[in-house]
């Protein structure tokens, strides 16, 4: 029988499956997602494919490594529809460029549900090749710039858990759903920020009276490093950023530890 998006919304009723109370009941604790990203990066340690060159490969394999975790400690979820189904239910729903995103202003809270296959997105450098005109010249012959690509399941946790810690938020992980078609997205709370979209310039005197510095990036982003945790913030813009009377709080910038390629091409460590 072919799928009907009606007759899926008379079965469940009106609630939506990402409904942020009904996720709260799950009886899972808060302090879950510390737990679930130390035993998922230990699970991964010895499975070389998590740790390996494809990118996509590396998603697919620690998002099984996710998918026994969560049934291991009682967190996964299996709605009984696919990815695509479930949009079809939630004509309404808002989304960004990594998750799809619902709001609970009862409970002051933001649910988050990470749009397969990716799990959020990370900064990487990449190359593009140039059109040389004449090749008996010094002329180069690529040009680097930072992008966002699709971030794998241990880059995702790692980011909240450094926001958590750095930005004081309380962004908790809460399920990891297994939709019918294969696709596995994560599904987080954070609280709801009220205020206006800072200033550049905020942002930056926020930054750096926090102690981070601005890094000269040619790609154009808005980026800052902290020595002291060893931590990038990327995508720094006012759109992630509100001010209100309790300051400024930055709530969906990209925070990671950034790698060798990212360090030269920011001059991180001069020298």
């Amino acid at each position: 029988m072919p799928y009907s998006a009606q007759r899926e919304r008379e079965k469940k009723g009106s609630r939506k499956f990402g409904d942020i109370s009904a996720r709260q009941g799950a009886g899972v604790s808060g302090d879950l997602l510390a737990a679930f990203q130390e035993r998922l990066r230990d699970l991964c340690q010895d499975h070389g494919a998590c740790h390996g060159q494809d990118r996509t490969e590396r998603i697919h394999a620690q998002a099984e490594q996710a998918l026994a975790l969560a049934v291991e400690l009682g967190c996964l979820r299996e709605p009984g529809f696919s990815w695509e189904e479930f949009l079809a239910l939630c004509p309404d729903a808002t989304f960004g460029t990594e998750h799809m995103v619902e709001l609970d202003a009862h409970v002051g809270l933001v649910g988050k549900t990470t749009i397969p296959p990716a799990f959020g997105l990370v900064p990487e450098l990449r190359r593009h090749p140039l059109a040389v005109l004449r090749p008996d010249t010094d002329a180069p012959r690529e040009r680097e710039a930072i992008e966002f690509v699709p971030a794998t399941p241990l880059e995702y946790l790692s980011r909240w858990l450094a926001s958590n810690e750095v930005f004081g938020d309380d962004v908790r992980l809460v399920s990891v759903i297994r939709w019918t078609d294969g696709m596995i997205s994560f599904g987080i709370t954070q609280p709801q920020y009220h205020g206006v979209p800072a200033e550049p310039r905020e942002i930056e005197a926020f930054f750096r009276q926090a102690g981070w510095i601005r890094l000269q990036d040619p790609s154009g982003h808005a980026v800052f490093f902290n020595y002291a945790f060893g931590v990038m913030a990327i995508d720094a813009e006012k759109r992630n950023c509100y001010l209100n009377d309790g300051g400024l709080q930055p709530f969906d910038v990209i925070l990671c530890e950034p790698d060798a390629s990212l360090e030269r091409y920011l001059g991180i460590y001069p020298g």
